[in-house]
């Protein structure tokens, strides 16, 4: 009898839990982001302060790159600049917004350039630096403190997040993740793949389409050299093309959702679920799976498109290199139409009287 009506008690709460979650119970952490954004501020000295503040319209907030801080100037305040205080309060930031996993990759990646700063050392010890951790930047948009509308960036190589708090909401796209090498092959860190599920989980959802879905969802034979929609270049893609979902089974569905879901939980649970709900919202059977570079050991690339995502993947040569090993990634994750959070944006400044003069 115990068992049973522990067994009962279990199910109840599983079954309160969904409901809850079905009802849209997901809340953004807006509080915790607010709070380590405004810490961040506070623990920087003035001059750093002023360096890492911008105005929420500014042009900065949209200006960022997937280059080294020697071909693209950024803006903000650079990890080099920071005491290890001030680097800890930049972490917890990081922390603040993104799952454990995000988390992972992100400080995975910058610490990924610092191994690249040591191997560009070697080959030309004289050069200017251009990789290392200590080459990403953040900036602070608005007022975390007094502001409705606000946000926050890092930006650096191969690493590009861009944050919009609205009220109690939170938009966390573009964004852009990359490695190189993708895959370490030799060294202290041989076989360190920061970013393997996007790869793997890429070609294993290729890999599940029989013939006739191959020939709808490959959309060229030789894979683009880079991402569509990298920096400045969010509304390259229109119109979706690929398999749509539609056409798969059940078991396709469930390894695109896979796909999907390794780009939106790089966030913070509530927010990765939001994220989801947006998606699917918008018709799962309106997203569109698409695959160029069908040639073994040569670049290939995948797209998942639909009405409010757009998610990309390239794996490619090294740059200056059109030959060897396949082993340099780039993704990004974005929202046609509403990257920075322009639909929460526009709807604050239509609900917000002191905001009335500027329609």
């Amino acid at each position: 009898m115990k068992r049973f009506v522990l067994s009962t008690i279990l199910v109840l709460c599983i079954n309160i839990t969904n409901a809850q979650e079905k009802e849209g119970e997901y809340r953004a952490p807006v509080a915790e982001i607010r709070k380590a954004a405004v810490a961040f501020l506070e623990g920087l000295s003035p001059e750093l302060r002023k360096n890492a503040s911008f105005v929420m319209d500014d042009k900065e907030r949209r200006a960022w790159s997937n280059l080294p801080a020697t071909s693209f100037k950024r803006e903000g305040v650079s990890f080099k600049e920071m005491s290890p205080k001030q680097r800890s309060l930049a972490h917890r930031l990081l922390q603040s917004t993104l799952s454990s996993q995000g988390y992972l990759k992100t400080s995975g990646i910058m610490h990924l350039d610092e191994l690249l700063k040591a191997m560009a050392a070697q080959r030309r010890p004289n050069n200017t630096p251009m990789f290392g951790h200590d080459l990403y930047w953040i900036g602070i948009f608005g007022n975390p403190s007094r502001d409705k509308a606000w946000g926050w960036q890092l930006d650096g190589h191969h690493l590009a997040l861009n944050i919009t708090v609205v009220g109690d909401e939170v938009s966390v796209r573009p964004a852009f993740m990359g490695s190189d090498p993708a895959r370490l092959p030799e060294g202290t860190y041989a076989g360190w793949y920061v970013q393997s599920a996007e790869d793997e989980k890429g070609r294993k959802r290729f890999d599940s389409l029989n013939e006739k879905q191959r020939a709808k969802a490959i959309i060229d034979v030789v894979a683009p050299r880079d991402v569509i929609t990298g920096p400045t270049r969010g509304d390259q893609l229109k119109t979706p093309s690929g398999l749509p979902a539609s056409e798969l089974n059940a078991a396709q569905r469930r390894l695109l959702m896979s796909l999907i879901d390794e780009y939106v939980h790089n966030y913070e649970h509530n927010i990765a679920h939001i994220q989801m709900d947006r998606i699917l919202t918008s018709g799962l059977e309106k997203i569109h799976f698409a695959w160029a570079g069908t040639e073994e050991n040569k670049p290939y690339y995948y797209r998942i498109h639909g009405p409010s995502v757009i998610i990309e993947f390239d794996n490619h040569y090294p740059p200056g290199r059109n030959a060897g090993p396949i082993n340099h990634i780039h993704t990004v994750f974005r929202e046609p139409g509403n990257d920075y959070g322009e639909d929460l944006l526009r709807k604050h400044l239509l609900e917000s009287p002191h905001h009335q003069g500027d329609k």
